[in-house]
């Protein structure tokens, strides 16, 4: 029901769709790469605090993200997720096939966006963020410094200044 949504917040994301495997854009996953290795390697006995610690969370804060896993048996869902990202020629076609049909519908939006990417994350630099900002040309693309794959828990006040200015000043234009 887009009719009912007057605006986008892109914010630190990737839009796989298996199109284009370069050797360029797998590289430009390492650290995904990394992490779907580790689920690999772990499946459900993942230490998410660890991972977390390695993307420069203290642990107070890993201790609040990994506080819904109590033990092995909550993270299936942590476990399945990387394998739900088409980045390779092979992998869950009923995914690929989505991504590309949302990948089709973004190239119709007309109306107001807002991208923000972390200049220091994968989504950040490389070809993410030039996919958005090809599918919308007329989007606002603001650079933010800092923050990496974890952007709300490092840069949260900023990104929330960001998007209620742009919130508000689209909702003068109307």
């Amino acid at each position: 029901m887009p009719q009912l949504i007057d605006s986008l917040c892109i914010l630190n994301t990737v839009l796989p769709c298996r199109d284009d495997t370069a050797l360029r854009h797998i590289v430009n996953l390492f650290h995904f790469i990394c992490w779907s290795a580790a689920i690999f390697v772990c499946q459900t006995h993942i230490p998410l605090g660890a991972l977390l610690g390695y993307e420069g969370v203290d642990g107070a804060t890993s201790k609040g993200y990994t506080a819904p896993f109590p033990n092995y048996r909550y993270k299936a869902g942590v476990a399945r997720w990387p394998q739900l990202v088409p980045m390779l020629p092979w992998g869950n076609s009923r995914i690929i096939e989505d991504m590309r049909s949302t990948k089709r519908f973004l190239r119709t939006w007309k109306k107001p966006v807002l991208m923000m990417f972390c200049t220091d994350g994968i989504s950040g630099k490389g070809p993410s963020k030039e996919l958005f900002k090809s599918l919308f040309p007329h989007g606002v693309d603001i650079p933010i410094t800092g923050g990496g794959c974890l952007a709300p828990e490092f840069k949260g006040e900023e990104l929330a200044q960001h998007l209620c200015r742009f919130l508000n000043e689209n909702k003068k234009k109307k």
